[in-house]
């Protein structure tokens, strides 16, 4: 039973006599609702409807007007507009029984006399007709003005107000719906963003504007409430409904409850997503030497589950395991295909033994398939064949609400920016911990519903038009430190060996005199080991907890060594020293004024203990270029500048999309990184190499994402009664996939033609998408702005190598490096000079943002800690040197 959250509705109480002509004091309270019949007053809704049975009134409406006769005369107005009943509201009778708990099934007949009256209210309100102009102006603004005296509404609107609605009669405001706004956001302590206070705006103009363009004859009708709250277990609802699910978990006081939107029931909605389906669906990548998606990592590459077991060309289905006949340049070929993959744009099936690769399709070397067939021989005539589609798929974990409660986030493997994107993370389950349940008590559940999906269960893809089996395993987990420990069945950190790979590896033997060697019988509790509900994992032919659960650099690197780093040099190092912290403080405020930071660092150094990931991302950015270039012979600060000098490379390297080329080379620069002490987080980096083979940059699984979405729950929960977190919250979320579900055409157009970006920025999540703090050097979306340094190539020559410029006006002007020392290897910067060269800027096409913010006459200092800027500049300019 969901919540009641509406307001009462108030009272005008007069208070004294007007000091001019027209006007009218009021105040407003909320205390009475008079009946009409007897004027007996009531400070409940609900008890002037029961009341109202004494009269044989059937639908007695709660006058809260309590003027003397004369005053109220002037101020009700008859309802007297030609399609008075136009505004009525649908009647939808609950012929149907709730879907899930018993308690669901209770109507209180309190809360539902409220919603009666409530639609009552609306239903006959004519100021509701009154804000057309003045809501599609402020919408279509996307800005709110509530006092907006110059707003002027057409006369006509309202004919059905009378003579009332004018400045003077409206004292102290300019007009009723004036009014009725003000008393909505400030009439009492119900709080509301100014983000919702826009949809609402919104929501009335397009309402309004579809009753003013409703035929005249036809019916406009509005929902009552319950058709909003309960349209899921309504029989005559035509909604899509999301299948939640209710699953029982173990607790100390025997099995309890929770609610869980499955993993298959979000790729059923995805794959009959006309976008969103042809993203999720893709095969394996071989092209050498580069690592820009996820279908290059070698999991994606190696892995048998993972492998597309079909292609279609020339219409006909190949499977692995099919005698192919290939004709190319009149030479026959036949083999046997053993699997399917892409290399640099081109399609190939691979030969089972010798292993070749045949190209099946090219989009550069041909407009068409090749001439391609199957056997006819290898085919069994009486055998079904179905098309079948892989989706790969990420989890996240992490505990939520003050580590009160833990949640499960789905993810699956879209290209980077529409990975990082609200729209693209899908809610799978929160639970609260109490009673002995935690996130654990979910995986039985999740790993059920993997198994299914691994042996593959029908789904309608609309890119087939057809019912197809769709086989979904697991990619990665992702997750914190702690969480993934967890989940790999460890004592977390507080243990001898935290390290979750080390029972394989043994890297720790030279380092820990006791550490146990390969093969010795070792009791589960000598290696921190504990046998719970995250074995259910194990069952898992895709999941290796070992491997698959990757090194996170939100932790490790940004509240792990960066955060140690960074309140030791405040803290410890310069501890007494206040002026050499005013002196860095300043350098760091005249960094803001940097062009080559999309974002800036604004934070007092003396509250380092509190800085966030995104404040460190921007500090290790710009510290070290300012330590070498600014206090090099300071004795203090001369033991830590080299530490910072490597963290800020291994941050250029690590905080990176894609690597386009030389990937071999980027994976050889990572491996010179050791760790810096024996810190746990620390340790783990010496793992990360692992995963970047594996999986690809290190973005890919950074936890931050997952991070921010949890400010989403958070409100969730905070709208919910907490009786029942686990099945609000994911009832929610369950609405919000459905919604998103596919429309009629007569909802497309009329979105289409109401400003479609305005629409779906409102309602639809865009407006709170979540933030990039990486400034990986994306230039996309991205403007070119003046003063500012980019790396740059001729678009009349696109392959040529990149040049540094300086965007000055309309025109280019290009800088060089300088010899390349070691000192300046060693400092991890690169000096610049003018070349006196320039170009027109738009003969430019913008490669990559550096920051050339400090400047040593003649020189101009490439930061090479900006991320992503030490590996371009390597190589892109300096790989010969």
């Amino acid at each position: 039973m969901q919540k009641n959250t509406r307001q009462e509705t108030y009272k005008i109480v007069k208070t004294c006599p007007p000091k001019r002509q027209g006007e009218l004091n009021f105040s407003i309270n909320s205390d009475v609702f008079t009946c009409s019949e007897c004027e007996k007053e009531f400070k409940k809704p609900w008890l002037l409807k029961r009341h109202s049975k004494v009269h044989h009134i059937s639908n007695q409406m709660a006058t809260n007007t309590v003027l003397n006769k004369p005053d109220q005369a002037e101020l009700i107005v008859e309802n007297t507009i030609p399609d008075a009943n136009a505004f009525d509201y649908l009647s939808d009778e609950d012929d149907s029984s709730s879907i899930g708990d018993e308690e669901d099934n209770i109507v209180d007949e309190k809360n539902d006399i409220v919603n009666n009256f409530f639609d009552i209210e609306m239903n006959s309100n004519p100021v509701f007709n009154a804000f057309s102009d003045m809501f599609f102006s402020a919408a279509a603004a996307d800005k709110v003005s509530m006092a907006d005296n110059n707003s002027e509404i057409p006369e006509d609107v309202f004919e059905t107000i009378g003579t009332i609605n004018d400045p003077t009669s409206c004292y102290p405001f300019c007009d009723l719906q004036t009014m009725i706004l003000f008393a909505f956001i400030n009439g009492d302590y119900d709080m509301i963003s100014q983000q919702m206070l826009k949809k609402i705006l919104l929501a009335i103009n397009l309402i309004i504007k579809i009753q003013q363009e409703t035929l005249i004859g036809r019916t406009f009708k509005l929902p009552r409430l319950d058709a909003f709250l309960n349209y899921q277990t309504r029989k005559k609802s035509k909604m899509p409904v999301f299948p939640l699910q209710r699953i029982s978990v173990p607790g100390l006081n025997g099995n309890t409850f929770a609610h869980i939107n499955l993993p298959s029931d979000h790729l059923r909605f995805l794959m009959a997503n006309a976008k969103k389906s042809k993203l999720i669906t893709s095969m394996p990548n071989c092209t050498p030497n580069q690592s820009i998606c996820l279908e290059q990592g070698e999991k994606w590459r190696t892995h048998h589950l993972f492998q597309q077991p079909m292609h279609t060309v020339n219409s006909i289905d190949v499977w692995f395991g099919n005698i192919a006949y290939l004709k190319t340049n009149d030479c026959s070929i036949h083999f046997l295909v053993e699997s399917f993959h892409m290399a640099n744009k081109n399609i190939f099936a691979r030969e089972l033994s010798p292993s070749h690769d045949f190209l099946l399709f090219g989009v550069h070397r041909m407009k068409k398939p090749m001439p391609f067939s199957v056997l006819p021989g290898n085919i069994d005539c009486n055998a079904v064949f179905y098309k079948v589609r892989i989706v790969l798929i990420i989890l996240f974990t992490d505990d939520t609400s003050g580590n009160c409660s833990k949640q499960y986030n789905l993810c699956t493997t879209l290209p980077f920016k529409d990975q990082n994107s609200i729209a693209n993370i899908q809610f799978l389950s929160t639970i609260p911990k109490k009673d002995g349940a935690n996130g654990m008590s979910l995986l039985p559940a999740i790993v059920d519903d993997l198994k299914k999906l691994k042996k593959g269960v029908k789904m309608f893809s609309i890119k087939d038009n057809e019912y197809v089996p769709v086989v979904a395993p697991i990619l990665w987990i992702e997750a914190d430190m702690a969480c993934h420990s967890e989940l790999c069945g460890l004592l977390e950190l507080a243990t001898i060996f935290p390290c979750r790979r080390y029972y394989i590896e043994l890297r720790l033997d030279t380092k820990i005199s006791n550490a146990l060697k390969i093969g010795m019988n070792t009791p589960a509790n000598k290696i921190s080991f504990r046998d719970c509900l995250t074995s259910h994992l194990l069952e898992l032919q895709s999941f290796d907890s070992e491997k698959d659960t990757p090194v996170e650099i939100l932790h490790t690197i940004l509240l792990g060594v960066a955060k140690y780093m960074v309140i030791d040099l405040v803290k410890v190092v310069l501890k007494n020293d206040t002026a050499t912290i005013a002196r860095l403080s300043e350098f760091l405020t005249d960094y803001t004024q940097s062009t080559g930071l999309s974002r800036k660092f604004t934070q007092n150094l003396r509250h380092s203990g509190s800085f966030l990931s995104r404040d460190f991302k921007v500090l290790l950015q710009i510290l070290s270029v300012i330590l070498i270039t600014e206090f090099s012979g300071n004795h203090e600060l001369d033991l830590v500048i080299s530490c910072f000098v490597e963290l800020g490379q291994l941050c250029s390297l690590v905080f990176v999309c894609q690597m386009t080329s030389n990937f071999d080379n980027y994976i050889i620069r990572n491996e010179l990184h050791k760790a810096y002490c024996t810190k746990p987080k620390v340790h783990y980096l010496t793992h990360l190499k692992e995963d970047i083979i594996r999986f690809g940059s290190a973005l890919n699984y950074e936890t931050e994402k997952g991070e921010q979405f949890n400010k989403h729950i958070h409100e969730h929960l905070f709208h919910t009664n907490c009786q029942n977190t686990s099945r609000d919250v994911c009832l929610k979320f369950a609405k919000q996939v459905a919604l998103q579900h596919k429309s009629g055409t007569g909802i497309e157009r009329f979105i289409k033609d109401n400003n479609k970006s305005l629409f779906y920025y409102t309602f639809f999540g865009s407006s709170r998408e979540l933030k990039d703090n990486n400034n990986s050097g994306d230039i996309e979306d991205d403007a070119i702005q003046n003063n500012s340094f980019s790396t740059f190539v001729f678009r009349d020559d696109p392959i040529s190598r990149p040049r540094i410029g300086l965007v000055s006006g309309s025109v280019v002007k290009f800088l060089s490096i300088v010899s390349y020392t070691d000192n300046d290897r060693n400092n991890n910067y690169a000096k610049t000079v003018m070349t006196g060269e320039h170009s027109d800027i738009a003969n430019m096409n913008l490669v990559c943002k550096l920051d050339l913010h400090i400047f040593r006459n003649p020189f101009y200092i490439v930061n090479l800690s900006k991320f992503g800027s030490y590996w371009f500049i390597f190589n892109n300019i300096l790989f010969d040197k």
